[in-house]
């Protein structure tokens, strides 16, 4: 994010996946408002049924009176998944999604205020090389096709 008004989006709390929301609006693990949330038996085989072929968001049905309902997504997300500081490196950041095969990676403030997210495609953008013990980062540069004017 090349913002740099200070603007975040909030404190860290955890990182759920489309695929998990996916599944917990289909079972319908919602809640009213101002009441204590049910304990629902979803089991890690609900998820895995899922898998890879997960229903179309569209597809899945939800009342006019469950959308005024609430979802508890903490037993679901992932309360610890990897995070880097805003003024991390993006040689450190690259080497976190090469590493560990990351897909999105958190950006937070020293407040654990989110602050942004860098994804695969932002560092598609970028080349690694290392030379004689260095290591360095070189954008790519590539023509968007949206911005051509088809005069071609």
């Amino acid at each position: 994010d090349e913002d740099s008004s200070g603007k975040t989006f909030g404190a860290f709390r955890g990182l759920i996946l489309r695929s998990q929301l996916i599944v917990l609006l289909k079972h319908k693990v919602f809640f009213e408002s101002g009441k204590e949330a049910a304990k629902h038996q979803l089991t890690m085989k609900d998820f895995r049924d899922a898998y890879p072929r997960f229903q179309p968001v569209r597809t899945i049905r939800v009342s006019p009176l469950e959308r005024e309902c609430c979802l508890d997504l903490r037993p679901f997300m992932n309360v610890m998944p990897y995070t880097v500081h805003e003024e991390s490196s993006i040689s450190r950041v690259f080497h976190l999604f090469r590493a560990i095969g990351l897909r999105h990676l958190i950006v937070v403030d020293h407040h654990n205020q989110v602050v942004g997210i860098v994804t695969r495609k932002d560092l598609a953008r970028y080349r690694q090389w290392s030379h004689m013990g260095k290591t360095r980062l070189e954008k790519i540069h590539v023509l968007d096709d949206s911005n051509s004017s088809g005069d071609e």
